[in-house]
């Protein structure tokens, strides 16, 4: 038998077991979704950190009114993008190249920061959580669930027998 022939007919062995062998199928875990508590806790925690780094931009526009875009900082989410764009140095003080690149990173970072943080209240808006269970019913195996049990009362003043039921 040639080297052509014994190669082909290997392959041709190999596909026929790949296609006759069942595909080998995991067990795919349970769907866990976070319970409905999650959800305030998200949205205070989103409107917490847009709030923060609105404030700072805001507090740093009001500190620097005279560099260029310090107005457009007021306007909450797109006021540090817009800021970015007007970003240079003061008509005053021409020198500031260093000052302007300081700036820019760090009106990059706000702008995330605010855009993190609404992004935030919107995944607690959508997302899927899981209901509290509800507490099971109690167990009505029969008309009467009653039982009494005698039990012994021991006090420094008293010793008797005593009855505890449950019904």
């Amino acid at each position: 038998m040639s080297s052509a022939r014994r190669w082909w007919t290997a392959a041709a062995v190999c596909l026929a077991l790949g296609a006759a062998s069942a595909p080998a199928q995991a067990e795919d875990p349970p769907v866990r979704y976070p319970p409905s508590s999650v959800r305030p806790k998200l949205i205070t925690g989103g409107l917490l950190v847009t709030g923060v780094a609105y404030g700072a931009a805001f507090l740093g526009s009001e500190a620097a009114l005279n560099w260029p875009g310090a107005q457009e900082l007021k306007a909450p989410v797109l006021g540090p993008w817009w800021a970015l764009a007007l970003n240079g140095c003061p008509k005053d003080d021409p020198g500031c190249d260093a000052f302007v690149y300081l700036r820019a990173g760090l009106l990059v970072v706000d702008g995330l920061l605010q855009a993190a943080g609404l992004a935030i209240v919107a995944e607690a808006i959508f997302m899927k959580t899981e209901a509290t269970p509800a507490a099971p019913p109690p167990k009505k195996d029969a008309a009467w669930n009653f039982s009494i049990t005698p039990t012994p009362i021991v006090t420094p003043t008293m010793t008797g027998v005593g009855f505890v039921g449950t019904f």
